[in-house]
């Protein structure tokens, strides 16, 4: 865990974004997000609630009232039922607190589809910081999220010929949908017309089985990024950081029982954005746009991101930081740097 997540002023935040609905005008609260990833980079007390006031001030809307209260035994019935947010945020705190954030996580990923597309991924990223500052009630929120918003991808029971590689699977699904159009002015709206194409159904091949899968997926998700600078590959990138962080706090068997349905999720999402073919290595990247990989550059990129007030800088900065901290590569730094606007001096 990132120490600086256990600032008391973050938490004191989280708490407060209890009396924010999870969304607004269609628009998913970012808020606790948007904090932890600033509290990460090292935000001060007062950007925390600084960023919180704006944020409250110019899109928080309050949270729903509970029209139906969940139980042990009735949550699973709130698969998709976008108004049982707030009853089962609730009910999954108390869980928490009397069984721990680590089996109440194993008992709902294990009896729901796992969706990770859910809320365009947002469900997901909101549980992985909920997890990595070990707040009990943002871990609860996002499994609500998960649960109310649950964007299930099913591919049926017909067996498919895996992919060979992540950019190969990629490559056939190029080759078949490359170009094809989804309208929507919402990630989800687009996730879910290229998930429901019959040419999808007919062309994803299954998962590479390949025991890095995750890693390949979160390499080909930058290149993807970088290449298109597309706001739904964003979503890709910051949501296979969440799942890295989600699958670590998962019992073995389960955390290999899930990457299926992540890589039908991220398939779906390359199409949605009109697949298009991903760039060799050797040109995605031109010598003239390597960053210099050091503590001052970094440094410099959160010190623009914790001014800003776009969650999604602020988010994929930090994202871009701990990525790169476990699998090094420019395109992570170039890619934040253009993301918060800076211009550093190449060598």
């Amino acid at each position: 865990m990132n120490q600086r997540l256990r600032e008391p002023t973050l938490h004191r935040l989280l708490d407060e974004n209890v009396r924010f609905a999870a969304d607004s005008n269609g628009m998913t609260n970012h808020c606790p997000m948007a904090l932890c990833a600033l509290a990460g980079m090292g935000a001060q007390p007062a950007r925390l609630q600084e960023f919180f006031d704006k944020w409250e001030s110019r899109f928080a809307a309050p949270a729903k009232p509970v029209i139906k209260p969940v139980s042990r035994d009735s949550w699973p019935l709130s698969v998709g039922d976008a108004s049982a947010f707030t009853a089962l945020r609730g009910y999954f705190e108390e869980w928490i607190w009397r069984a721990g954030a680590d089996a109440v996580l194993e008992q709902v990923l294990s009896r729901i589809p796992f969706a990770p597309a859910s809320g365009a991924f947002h469900a997901l990223i909101r549980l992985g910081y909920g997890l990595e500052a070990e707040h009990v009630g943002e871990i609860a929120a996002g499994l609500a999220a998960l649960v109310s918003g649950n964007l299930h991808i099913d591919m049926g029971s017909q067996q498919r010929v895996p992919a060979t590689s992540v950019n190969q699977g990629l490559a056939v699904l190029s080759r078949a949908m490359g170009g094809t159009k989804f309208t929507g002015d919402w990630i989800v709206v687009r996730l879910r017309a290229a998930s429901g194409n019959p040419s999808f159904y007919a062309t994803l091949p299954a998962a590479p089985p390949q025991p890095q899968l995750l890693d390949h997926m979160a390499q080909a998700a930058i290149a993807l990024y970088w290449q298109t600078n597309n706001f739904t590959a964003l979503h890709m990138v910051t949501g296979l950081h969440a799942a890295r962080r989600v699958l670590a706090s998962l019992p073995v068997a389960l955390a290999h029982r899930l990457p299926p349905d992540l890589w039908i999720a991220f398939c779906a999402a390359y199409v949605s954005i009109g697949a298009p073919p991903l760039a060799t290595s050797h040109v995605t990247l031109s010598a003239k746009e390597i960053l210099a990989d050091s503590a001052d550059t970094w440094q410099d990129l959160f010190t623009t991101a914790i001014a800003s007030d776009d969650d999604h800088v602020i988010k994929m900065v930090y994202t871009c930081y701990c990525e790169n901290l476990r699998a090094p590569s420019p395109l992570y730094l170039a890619a934040a740097a253009r993301r918060a606007g800076r211009v550093f001096q190449m060598h």
